[in-house]
């Protein structure tokens, strides 16, 4: 079976679309693109909230590790993204072994939190037995070696994820006040994951 990789953007409008309908974790997703025929008064225009939050910028260009690699700036005015995007968009950047042109940015909205504490690491892929769902209590980008570190629950040709396997399987070291909207957001990725055929 063939797969393609699908940007972030992709990723969080398919998030947003079927998943994120509860109201506990229900929040449009605000984004702007940045390219090079961009014009950022246009674009204020077109998405006023770049005018009054802070905002985050990184390349979407499939490029893993990016917080690592000093590709994302964090708590910055839109000023303060034109000025970081002045040294990146356009200009040939090495990622592992890897060279290419950064020309495709996201802008979003900053949101405060504690990395450790308030980020959350899921995976799910699939092998011949299945499907496998991984997660862990500690993600953002210092969630280090994953394939050590998360829980992971096998997920069998035949069988559906439920919210209580989760729960017991997966969620031991999270706060009891988050288990339920995790485990619901997770049972909802993997249906998402199943019905579009994702691997």
């Amino acid at each position: 079976m063939s797969a393609k990789a699908i940007s972030e953007q992709t990723g969080k409008e398919f998030l947003y679309k079927y998943i994120c309908t509860s109201a506990a974790v229900q929040n449009r997703f605000r984004y702007a693109n940045v390219t090079t025929e961009t014009d950022f008064d246009r674009l204020a225009q077109d998405h006023p909230w770049l005018l009054t939050e802070r905002l985050v910028v990184k390349p979407d260009q499939l490029i893993k590790r990016r917080g690592k690699l000093g590709l994302v700036g964090v708590n910055l005015d839109l000023k303060g993204v034109q000025e970081w995007l002045k040294t990146r968009l356009m200009r040939e950047t090495m990622v592992g072994k890897a060279k290419g042109i950064l020309k495709n940015f996201l802008i979003e909205p900053f949101v405060a939190h504690k990395q450790q504490e308030e980020e959350f690491y899921v995976c799910i892929y699939a092998t011949r037995e299945g499907d496998y769902v991984l997660f862990h209590h500690e993600g953002g980008v210092d969630v280090g070696d994953v394939d050590a570190k998360a829980s992971k629950l096998l997920v069998g040709v035949d069988e559906k994820l439920t919210e209580d396997a989760v729960k017991k399987q997966l969620l031991t070291h999270v706060a009891a006040d988050k288990k339920a909207v995790l485990a619901s957001f997770i049972v909802g990725l993997f249906n998402l994951y199943e019905d579009l055929y994702f691997t």
